[in-house]
């Protein structure tokens, strides 16, 4: 019986991919997003238009999203737009939003789209009722226990507000994003009023990426940017390490990983010489997510060290989970000292910042 449930779920998974116009014969689970494009040559109007999408996440940890929405951009450009937000993970939109494409007067090309790209970006949009219950739930925890040290739930509060600052994170959680490049030989069809359109396209989802050198191996615990620079001092007693965080990345499994943890994400640096702290940093407060940008101004490790003793300098950058009963877990961390790619490179090059993408271990 169980074999031929398969059967007829395979059957209808077939066919709702053909009738959705999906080139692929193969079936898949990856989120999707539909779309086409319009073109007048003579108005240089250019017409996206977003179908819908597929296999979108249903849960985030114990939450479910209040609905999808997909985000428009052109770029070279500024404009850009967004769908209504659905509820449905299979969601249909069917809304088209209007760009001008304005030529390059540097470039000697009569391609009207050289050097242009259509960037749709899928967001899941938690609820702001499921937050807002969490977080009562945690504050009535607190409270509970308040009589304990009210003193130091205090001051733990106080250096939690002028932190809170540092880190900013709504309650959307980034998909992924499709990348369309813009070529003439993509628009196939001719359509009314001097349009020339592409046909339905279905692109899968991918993880948002800075376009940085990232480390080949896929980490399962996430990756973070990370710039390095490292100043000589005149007498060598003074030299400066100065790390900076940009960006944390992780899957959509990690994250659901780390919202099982029932708690709130932070990140820490520390610089250690010989087993003795020289420096530290430690982040804000921030929910489960799959990309959260930091502001590298605020996220700063800086590390005196003498040249003598490069060798014996450690920095470590470390994701940590704790819960509401105060429970701390390491979720992954990156080492940078004498044996690793990147120490080597910026000590060889004193003065120049180095950014990379580096997976959390």
């Amino acid at each position: 019986m169980s074999l031929s449930l398969d059967k007829l779920k395979n059957f209808l998974s077939s066919k709702t991919s053909t009738l959705n116009g999906d080139s692929n014969s193969e079936s898949t689970t990856k989120p999707q997003v539909g779309f086409k494009i319009s073109f007048n040559d003579d108005t240089k109007q250019l017409k996206v238009r977003v179908i819908g999408a597929r296999h979108l996440p249903v849960l985030y940890g114990n939450s479910k999203p209040e609905g999808y929405l997909i985000k428009v951009r052109v770029f070279p450009g500024r404009d850009k737009f967004e769908t209504q937000l659905v509820k449905d993970s299979w969601p249909t939109f069917n809304e088209e939003f209007d760009f001008i494409i304005h030529g390059d007067s540097r470039r000697q090309c009569d391609d009207e789209f050289a050097g242009k790209f259509v960037v749709l970006t899928a967001y899941a949009v938690l609820s702001h009722q499921q937050k807002s219950t969490k977080s009562k739930s945690k504050n009535s925890f607190r409270k509970l226990f308040s009589f304990l040290n009210e003193n130091e739930d205090f001051k733990r509060d106080e250096k939690r507000r002028r932190s809170s600052n540092r880190l900013s994170l709504t309650n959307r959680r980034t998909i992924g994003a499709v990348t369309y490049n813009l070529e003439p030989r993509f628009f196939t069809m001719k359509l009314r009023n001097n349009f020339v359109g592409t046909p339905d396209v279905w692109r899968e989802i991918q993880d948002i990426s800075s376009g940085l050198e990232i480390e080949s191996r896929e980490s399962k615990k996430g990756a973070l940017e990370v710039t390095v620079v490292y100043s000589t001092s005149e007498d060598g007693n003074n030299d400066l390490f100065e790390v900076s965080l940009s960006r944390l990345r992780c899957s959509m499994s990690t994250m659901q990983e780390h919202e099982k943890l029932k708690g709130s994400l932070y990140i820490k640096m520390k610089a250690m010489e010989q087993d003795e702290l020289i420096s530290k940093w430690k982040s804000g407060r921030f929910e489960p997510t799959i990309s959260l940008k930091i502001e590298p101004e605020t996220a700063v490790l800086q590390a005196f060290v003498k040249n003598d003793n490069l060798n014996d300098v450690q920095i470590f950058i470390i994701l940590m989970c704790k819960n509401v009963l105060g429970k701390k877990t390491i979720l992954g961390q990156i080492v940078l000292d004498r044996n690793t790619k990147l120490w080597k490179q910026v000590v060889g090059n004193p003065s120049s910042s180095i950014t990379r993408m580096i997976n959390l271990e």
